[in-house]
């Protein structure tokens, strides 16, 4: 049984063992029972939540029409963090290894074989981490650029392409529904949805809906941003009418179709800087609810190698496509005025970006270049002075060069 990330196994959801309390204003509940503490309650998938009057798709939404609408994955929010970071972490094990086999070189030059053991030990130790990184690297590229979930309002299934790239098919109306916070804290709370086996109390399998809110696990129980978007999707499969289906799609002011292409390195780019936005506020207008500040510039190393990871991330995985069986229950009717695909929705971010847009891009993407690099030549000239003697400063001749040698 596969977990959200793909990485771990259903006795272990947001990295809590089995038994043990989810978020302590959450209560608890047993994954394999599903039966929970006092203060735990399932999200009403029936009668739903009428007193929510802003529904909130929080950019999440690939396509939209009166037969289906998908949505990204969990992981689409962060995608390319675990790029950068196994990148760096190879880069640094490398380096040790590196100079472990010049120490290990010398040791045998002095006939110091308990040195030599140990070294050696050492290295072994290092080649394994590696390989262990590498394996982690592989859940990210060479993969897929989206998980897809996909919800059918006419056949009221439901499809998910998990983590572990295979595909499970859902009955919306088999599905329990709960608010679920994960630790660690910064990966934040989402919607998590089961199907249970015939006793009622066993979990079969689950995935997660794709928003993630970053609120703290007091917060949970109200959790106003999750049920906006639980509100949303549930809708959505619960329209019967033109009035009702029209509701939903007015929530929609974005659509990323990137069921059809690669993101370009501008929308990367505009999705990172966008991942800094407060999650209790509506993410489909990001005009008015955005606010970038002094912090996002002081964030730019962080927010560059995010990017450079999402681009790696993405521009070495493919396009995901359900199987000719799925599509074949999710025809279009070609004349369907509420595909949104078709009739992208009025200030649409996939529309042409301004000029003032594409300036502001490229001044944000220069100076955090800069700052990665002096960042990078910094950190390398620490490295460096482990090996002593005269070694030239990478720093000093970066800033000369930036700087047309008055540094």
């Amino acid at each position: 049984m596969i977990h959200i990330n793909g990485r771990h196994p259903i006795a272990k959801i947001g990295y809590v063992e089995v038994g043990k309390q989810i978020g302590k204003n959450l209560g608890y509940i047993d994954i394999h029972t599903c039966k929970g503490g006092d203060d735990f309650t399932w999200l009403d998938a029936e009668e739903g939540y009428p007193e929510i009057t802003e529904l909130l798709p929080q950019r999440t939404v690939v396509q939209f029409n009166s037969t289906y609408m998908e949505l990204t994955g969990r992981h689409d929010r962060i995608k390319g963090d675990l790029t950068a970071w196994m990148i760096l972490f190879l880069g640094v094990c490398s380096f040790c290894l590196y100079y472990l086999h010049l120490i290990l070189i010398l040791t045998f030059e002095k006939n110091d074989s308990v040195m030599g053991i140990v070294i050696g030990g050492v290295i072994l130790l290092v080649i394994a981490i590696i390989l262990i990184l590498i394996k982690t690297l592989f859940t990210e590229i060479f993969t897929y650029t989206y998980f897809p979930i996909r919800f059918n309002r006419k056949t009221r299934k439901v499809y998910v392409r998990q983590a572990n790239r295979k595909v499970e098919e859902f009955n919306w109306d088999e599905l329990k529904f709960y608010m679920s916070t994960s630790k660690p804290a910064h990966d934040g709370a989402d919607i998590k949805a089961f199907t249970v086996t015939k006793d009622g109390v066993t979990v079969e399998k689950m995935f997660a809906f794709p928003f993630v809110s970053d609120i703290t696990a007091k917060e949970i129980l109200g959790g106003t941003q999750l049920k906006q978007h639980f509100e949303f999707v549930r809708r959505y499969m619960e329209s019967e009418s033109e009035e009702q289906l029209i509701e939903v799609k007015k929530a929609i002011r974005y659509i990323h179709p990137v069921h059809q292409q690669r993101e370009t390195p501008f929308i990367s780019f505009q999705r990172v800087i966008l991942s800094g936005h407060d999650t209790y506020k509506n993410m489909e207008y990001p005009k008015t609810s955005f606010n970038p500040d002094i912090s996002l510039l002081a964030m730019t190393p962080l927010l560059w190698a995010r990017y450079i990871g999402r681009l790696i991330s993405i521009n070495t995985s493919i396009t995901p496509h359900f199987s000719a069986k799925i599509e074949a229950e999710c025809q279009i009717d070609p004349n369907d005025p509420h595909d949104l695909n078709k009739h992208l929705p009025e200030g649409n971010l996939e529309a042409k970006p301004s000029l003032r847009y594409k300036i502001t891009f490229t001044i944000i993407l220069f100076i955090s270049t800069i700052a990665m690099l002096i960042f990078s030549a910094f950190y390398i000239d620490m490295l460096g002075n482990v090996k002593g003697g005269d070694y030239p400063s990478l720093l000093e001749g970066l800033l000369k060069i930036l700087t047309f040698g008055l540094y």
